[in-house]
């Protein structure tokens, strides 16, 4: 059960977060009830997808993006072995494989327990974010829709 106290830590951290985006004058979706926002953005090559999340109760910001792809039955071993060698690489923030459901997702979190997280922190967030997705999204629709051997794909993941 929440109380007053986080309830108000996580709207400041939610007004912060649209604030950041306000000025970088960004277009995105709020959701004040749920303390998110959905928004679009594109990379060199491909959309980006993005939803961040205030969660009230266990004190984090979440951004997660979907890759907008799926990944077709005879691929999926390809893409874990690609997904696990671009994690391995990774500073902050991974990519969450789906191998039943042939989906993958990027999430990076971030706590606000006993602290308040502001618009420096938003804008890492989110520049962050945006730069590994762009990095790997392309990467993991090749491997996705091409004939790649396992040592190809860890050749290509770098």
């Amino acid at each position: 059960m929440t109380d007053e106290k986080d309830l108000k830590q996580a709207k400041a951290v939610y007004d912060a977060l649209c604030e950041m985006l306000n000025d970088h004058k960004w277009t995105y979706e709020k959701n004040e009830k749920e303390l998110s926002i959905s928004c679009d953005t594109r990379g060199d090559d491909l959309p980006i997808e993005l939803h961040i999340k205030v969660d009230v109760m266990r004190h984090i910001v979440t951004l997660i993006s979907p890759m907008r792809f799926s990944i077709p039955e005879n691929r999926k071993d390809a893409i874990a072995v690609a997904v696990s060698k671009a994690n391995n690489g990774l500073v902050d923030g991974s990519f969450d494989y789906d191998y039943v459901k042939g989906r993958i997702v990027f999430r990076l979190t971030s706590s606000f327990l006993n602290s308040l997280i502001g618009k420096t922190m938003f804008e890492y967030m989110l520049m962050c974010s945006c730069y590994t997705i762009d990095e790997y999204n392309d990467k993991f629709l090749a491997v996705a829709s091409t004939q790649m051997s396992i040592d190809e794909v860890l050749n290509y993941i770098k």
